[in-house]
């Protein structure tokens, strides 16, 4: 397989990996059952938006960062391949360790319960899918990263008629592109 056929699915994965780490953010983390004599028990969930508001904001990076190497130049798109590479390890990370985090922030739902006393803290019931596939979609899009710097320069990039006007060298006058709208021409040919 050439490094051209790459370039299509790498764009495709890291889209579907931001897509992936935002939507399992947005899923139930860990839950518990508050319950109190005489009262209604109640049922706290935390999302992982919840516990951790950084991975739907860096999930959004990695989308970001996939549009960006399809409009980009070669020195756009490998840095943007090392920041792929930084925030898909630097969030994987950040999902290895929050633990605590995802502790406290059960804590906090469980105290804003309306079942708690006080001395009633439940068991926390932890779903450990969805931290998981944020981490997994979170290192893939680093591996991805660190494709899209190896081959960037391989890549197709956008055509120059895709350029603004007044980026090319232009010797003419303002008088000469209203003289042209004049003519019924296009001034920016």
């Amino acid at each position: 397989m050439t490094s051209r056929r790459l370039y299509v699915p790498v764009v495709l994965t890291l889209l579907a990996c931001g897509g992936l780490a935002f939507f399992a953010a947005s899923r139930i983390w860990v839950e518990a059952t508050v319950r109190a004599k005489g009262l209604p028990p109640d049922t706290v969930a935390v999302s992982g938006t919840d516990a951790q508001p950084l991975v739907p904001a860096l999930a959004l990076v990695v989308v970001t960062g996939a549009l960006a190497v399809l409009a980009a130049s070669v020195r756009v798109r490998w840095v943007v391949g090392v920041l792929m590479v930084v925030v898909g390890l630097g969030a994987a990370i950040l999902l290895a360790t929050s633990g605590s985090t995802i502790d406290g922030a059960l804590d906090n739902a469980v105290q804003s319960s309306t079942a708690f006393t006080g001395d009633n803290a439940p068991e926390a019931r932890p779903v450990r899918i969805w931290p998981m596939l944020a981490g997994a979609a979170f290192v893939v899009a680093g591996v991805l990263g660190l494709v899209v710097v190896r081959l960037a320069d391989t890549w197709p990039t956008m055509g120059s008629r895709y350029e603004s006007p007044t980026g090319k060298d232009d010797t003419r006058t303002e008088d000469d592109l209203w003289a042209a709208l004049d003519e019924g021409r296009d001034p920016t040919e």
